[in-house]
This record gives structure tokens, C-alpha cells and sequence, in this order.
């Protein structure tokens, strides 16, 4: 587990503090394996008679994840091979450090606004400051989460905003199918982007 960014909510400030390690590990497809792991481990100790079944599920499904990985990793490094520079992403959410690491891609500051408030000012400013630095075209919002900063960002730089998934609901209808799709949701909203064309189109 990655341990906390430096910006750490405490109880007293908002009732929402995720402890000393970031708890967002299921955005890296790698760390999934391992869950896929202990799930069949406890399922073979609860159920032991269903122990082959598990384990034979369980490597299915591991190296369904293996090959996920695999081909999102192969898609940016492609499109960065192509030409597309991704400087830096700027997200709503403190969430996305896991899946940035995975990926090899530069991740620059959340938002980290809450429903129901507002960004301050200076809040507001450093994220403006660093689209200004690093000349970025986009900053992400999250799909259950408010845009407001985010929009305010963008009608004083010019930035697009565009929006990532934190894959938080299971499958709905009209909704994502299974996990590869809120990655490669993921994927294709940054790389697109970054490129200011479709480099990935959604199959």
C-alpha cells in the first residue's frame, strides 16, 4: 500500500480520513491479482470442498488482470510513441495515485473538493497556476463527483475538463460492464485529451 499523500482529511475537519495508507489500491490492476489471491484463499478455507473450483477461478481471473494491465499499459506507452505528451494530470479526487503509478503517468495535484463546498481561493489559484506551468489542455473531474472548481479552472485557463472514474459502483444498467471498462474509460478520456484527438476510441 502507498502511504497517504501529505494532504491527509482528518475527522475533525470533515469525518472523512483514510488512515496513514491510501486505501485506493483497486486502481492498479496489479494489486487486484493479489486480491483475487486472498479471496480464494478465504473462500478455500471457508468452503473446502470447493477448494479445486476456487483455485482454478482464481487463476482465470488472475490472469485476466495480468492481460488488462498488460494492454493498458501498451496503450498509453503507444500513444506516447505517437507523439502524445501527457504532462501532468490534475484529478477531483486524492484517489487516482495508484492507477497513475501503474500506468507511468505524471500525477500533479486532487482538487479535493467535497459535494456541498466550495474550493477556496487560493485553492482554486494553485490549481490554476500549475494548468498555467504545465500548459495542460484537460483536468479530470470524477463521475460522482461536483465540477464546479473544475469549471471555474477552465474558464480561467482554457482548459477542457473531462471526466475519470473511480470505479466505485458495481455493473449497472446503461452503466460499466466490469472492471477493463472504467479503466479503459480512464485511459481513453487522458490519452484522448492529451492528444486533442481520438488516439483510442472506445470499441
Amino acid at each position: 500500500l502507498l502511504e497517504n499523500s501529505d494532504h491527509v482529511h482528518t475527522e475533525g475537519d470533515d469525518g472523512h480520513d483514510h488512515g496513514h495508507f491510501d486505501p485506493h489500491y483497486w486502481m492498479d490492476p496489479a494489486n487486484l491479482v493479489q486480491v483475487v489471491a486472498n479471496l480464494q484463499s478465504g473462500l478455500a478455507q471457508a468452503d473446502p470442498d470447493h477448494r479445486d473450483l476456487y483455485q482454478e477461478n482464481a487463476r482465470s481471473a488472475a490472469a485476466q488482470l495480468e492481460r488488462w494491465d498488460a494492454d493498458l499499459s501498451d496503450m498509453v506507452q503507444a500513444a506516447r510513441a505517437d507523439g502524445v505528451e501527457i504532462a501532468g494530470l490534475v484529478t477531483f479526487h486524492d484517489g487516482f495515485r495508484y492507477f497513475a503509478q501503474a500506468l507511468d503517468l505524471p500525477l500533479l495535484a486532487s482538487i479535493e473538493e467535497e459535494e456541498g463546498s466550495e474550493a477556496s481561493a487560493k485553492e482554486i489559484n494553485e490549481i490554476t497556476g500549475l494548468v498555467k506551468e504545465y500548459d495542460l489542455p484537460v483536468i479530470f473531474t470524477e463521475v460522482n463527483g461536483s465540477d464546479a472548481t473544475a469549471q471555474a479552472i477552465s474558464r480561467e485557463t482554457g482548459c477542457a475538463v473531462a471526466q475519470l472514474t473511480m470505479l466505485m459502483d458495481g455493473p449497472e444498467e446503461g452503466g460499466l460492464e466490469n472492471y477493463y471498462d472504467g479503466m479503459l474509460d480512464n485511459v481513453t478520456a487522458i490519452l484522448n485529451s492529451f492528444a486533442g484527438r481520438e488516439v483510442l476510441t472506445e470499441p
